[in-house]
């Protein structure tokens, strides 16, 4: 591949979109609104703004490297000073979250209440390692403390992001509470959230989907690199509301900093990352580059990653050759074996993206800001065998010959955000947020251009924030409402292409309100979504659908130490076209799909119980859930062939989900300079149709447990996966054995006056033991890799 395809059609993206009436007339409006209101005369804020003071105090003397603090909803950042101090002034008045991240101790938010006119003044302790605290920015439209939201979240970032970075966003989630992966190989891996996966979890870049065809199949990869984030979030419950009804198993949301929110503190800063793996001989390289100066800020950012085919303690295939052994000749051999041993062959990955932005800051009314972004990837499927050139011969007989499936796939992306603060009386923010994405894949069967997969789409959003409102002693409401269109065109081209070519428009209008009463936290979502597919075919039809989707939460702060969150939530997932209209081969997953013009709206109704506690020496949390569906959309195994392939077919019954999960994390010594804990997880989901049986690739029973060591310099751990049989499985589906997964890790940091040098060594499946994964589907051919050590170095200036 080569990396001078990244930018060549983002101006064909722009005009191509917004050539669309609707969407041209949505981005003309926010734009003439936004720049309208950032022309307009600034709100007295300055006679009445607040003081922000604050001051890092850790439990020993600390060099400050690094260290900032900010409020998200106001987009403002500042440096955290040699003596541990920092200071806002001209803060709007209001209850907001600060967050202060010291690299070399950790990360702690909270909540603060600035007053008109006055000077408000925090102290936070941080000793090494004893804070991970993370605020969730996806939830409400503003920044919240998980304790905050009525059902699970997750936020990972900085060092806890380092130790779990994978090369796909599904592997790099996979040992979170509630998450798994679909494996399809190391370049293709989706999250699955409590057993749901598809466009049932919404993938998101900055609070916009992500534009690939990741939720048209499993084979396909999610564009968002994890290499790339600065913090990934996964939201369930009320929050996944302001982003898609379809997304009833949840959000993921990759948050970066392509379009610079804060305005830069130093002339250049950023950070360069190189990274090696012993499993697939892994090289990867990643820089990103901050700056700026008065009121414009820029960022530039750029990843390679190569890897070659990577190596498993036994068999590939799960059906083991006893004569295969004896005809295995080398580890990468010439000879081309039905059952290879010590690797799995085609799971090499090629991958480069760039990513550039620029911002305008309006004083302290707010930013505009515009991005472009290329991303290009090649990987292999492993097992993946297409049909090959037909040849035909003396006799006149056409014969196919086997040959190996690879993906070339390549996006480019155009991306504008703006926000401006107290737009109107009565509200703290207006958002809005433009997507447009130009995608594309090829998949190769050896030599043989195969299917050709196109996704042109458009999104945008304006989301109005509201100020927080009293109503009378001890009651707040506060919330957000907005728009969100879409649109996308989708094709698949080849002798094989299985989906004719369809258009998809969406429009919604969704809202999320808090009401705060003591104790008490209510949330209330609602969204209205209407979507209408168009395919150009004549031999299919159109459809349209509208739906409503609603929820209510409650959280209960008994007191400082225990609360308890539910939430009720009815959600409407409308049926995709791929769903709808596919019918043929898709070689990558080596099955005939066949859809059904005839699928309704699948509607969920889901209930979340959590129970959470935090004291100085113990944290954590245990969430009970019920999902139970009408019309449940999935593939059915018929257990017919067609072209000498197994037949699955999108079906709808009634299903059921339930399971629960938790976290925990214990403080075992804190001395000093030296901190260790212990953290637990643990999770299970069973899944069934009403009308009996079980549905495919639901994930097994899990359980971990790891210690962790930190202090100013060094970090370690050690930990351990435990994942058990999956014996309850669907028609024509394979069961699969448990396993046991032994990591560790070893860090050390240098601390230069204003640099940092991260080196982490780590290893994964150090017992080089076999393993399945039950949610994927080639769990029959391609097991996980095996025993991989990797080594990075982090530079941050």
């Amino acid at each position: 591949m080569s990396s001078r395809r990244l930018f060549w059609k983002v101006p064909t993206i722009v005009t191509r979109t917004f050539a669309s009436l609707t969407v041209a007339s949505l981005t003309v409006a926010s734009l003439t609104l936004t720049l309208s209101i950032f022309t307009l005369p600034a709100f007295a804020q300055s006679e009445s703004a607040g003081v922000l003071e604050g001051r890092v105090s850790p439990a020993h003397d600390h060099d400050f490297v690094l260290a900032t603090a900010r409020i998200p909803d106001l987009s403002l950042k500042v440096e955290v000073e040699a003596d541990g101090s920092f200071r806002f002034d001209s803060v709007r008045p209001g209850s907001f979250l600060i967050e202060v991240r010291v690299p070399s101790l950790g990360v702690i938010a909270e909540r603060v209440e600035i007053r008109p006119g006055e000077t408000t003044s925090v102290n936070i302790v941080l000793t090494p390692g004893s804070h991970s605290e993370e605020i969730v920015v996806t939830a409400a439209g503003v920044a919240r403390d998980p304790n905050e939201l009525a059902s699970a979240t997750t936020s990972l970032s900085g060092e806890e992001l380092a130790l779990r970075l994978e090369s796909s966003l599904g592997e790099t989630l996979a040992n979170e509470p509630g998450i798994s992966s679909t494996f399809f190989g190391p370049g293709a891996s989706r999250p699955v959230i409590r057993g749901l996966s598809g466009d049932r979890v919404r993938m998101l870049e900055g609070g916009l989907g992500t534009g690939d065809a990741s939720g048209v199949s499993a084979d396909h990869a999610v564009t968002a690199d994890p290499g790339q984030a600065e913090r990934i979030e996964v939201l369930r419950g009320p929050g996944t509301l302001l982003y898609g009804s379809s997304a009833i198993g949840g959000v993921v949301n990759v948050i970066d900093e392509r379009i610079p929110t804060v305005r830069a503190i130093q002339g250049v800063s950023g950070s360069v990352d190189l990274r090696g793996g012993t499993v697939d001989d892994e090289r990867k390289a990643a820089v990103n580059l901050n700056g700026g100066r008065g009121d414009w800020a820029w960022h530039v950012d750029a990843i390679t990653r190569e890897t070659d085919d990577y190596e498993v303690p036994g068999f590939a295939r799960l059906e083991e050759d006893e004569h295969a052994e004896d005809e295995h000749e080398d580890e990468h051999g010439e000879e081309e074996e039905e059952n290879p041993f010590g690797f799995v062959p085609n799971t090499n990955i090629d991958s480069q993206g760039v990513r550039a932005g620029l911002t305008y800051f309006f004083d302290d009314r707010g930013y505009l800001g515009v991005s472009v972004t290329g991303f290009e990837t090649e990987y292999g499927l492993p097992g993946g065998l297409g049909h090959g050139e037909e040849e035909e011969e003396e006799e006149g007989e056409e014969h196919e010959d086997g040959v190996p499936v690879r993906i070339d796939m390549q996006q480019q992306r155009f991306d504008l955000k703006a926000q401006v603060s107290a737009p109107f009386r009565g509200f703290q923010a207006l958002k809005v947020r433009l997507g447009a994405t130009d995608y594309e894949h090829l998949e190769l069967e050896g030599d043989e251009e195969g299917t050709f997969f196109f996704n042109d789409s458009f999104e945008g959003r304006i989301e109005l924030v509201q100020d927080p409102r009293q109503f009378g002693e001890g009651r707040t409401l506060s919330g957000s409402i907005g728009v969100q269109v879409f649109d996308r065109d989708l094709e698949a081209v080849g002798a094989e292409a299985f989906l004719p070519k369809t258009a998809t428009q969406r429009w919604a209008v969704f809202t999320l309100q808090e009401l705060d009463v003591g104790p008490l936290r209510w949330q209330f979502g609602g969204r209205f979504e209407s979507q209408e597919i168009d395919p150009t075919s004549t031999v299919v039809s159109s459809r349209s659908h509208d739906s409503f989707s609603a929820s209510l939460g409650l959280v209960w702060a008994a007191n400082d130490v225990f609360s308890i969150a539910g939430s009720l939530s009815r959600s409407v997932k409308l049926p995709a076209a791929e769903e709808l209209y596919s019918n043929g081969l898709h070689v990558a997953t080596q099955a005939f799909e066949i859809g059904d013009q005839n699928l309704g709206e699948e509607v969920g109704l889901g209930f979340d119980l959590s129970f959470r506690v935090k004291t100085p020496h113990f944290s954590g949390e245990v969430t009970l859930f019920r999902q139970d569906f009408d019309d449940f959309i999935f593939q059915a195994f018929t257990g017919d062939e067609a072209e000498g392939f197994p037949v699955v077919l999108y079906s709808q019954q009634n299903a059921e989900f339930d399971g629960a999960e938790f976290r925990g994390r214990i403080e075992l010594y804190d001395h000093e300079t030296h901190h260790l804990h212990l953290s637990l997880v643990g999770d299970l989901v069973n899944a069934e149709l009403d009308a009996g049986g079980n549905l495919p690739r639901i994930p097994p029973m899990r359980f971990g447990g790891g210690l962790h060591y930190h202090s100013e310099r060094w970090n370690a751990s050690t930990e351990v996966r435990w994942i058990d049989d999956q014996n309850d499985v669907a028609a024509n589906e394979t069961s699969t054995d448990g396993y046991t997964l032994v990591n560790a890790s070893l860090g050390y940091r240098f601390l230069f006056s204003n640099q940092i040098v991260d080196i982490l060594l780590r290893g994964r499946n150090l017992g080089d033991e076999e393993a399945r994964s039950h949610t994927s589907f080639l769990k029959d051919i391609a097991p996980l890799p095996g025993r991989n050590v990797t080594l990075s170095v982090n530079f941050q200036f």
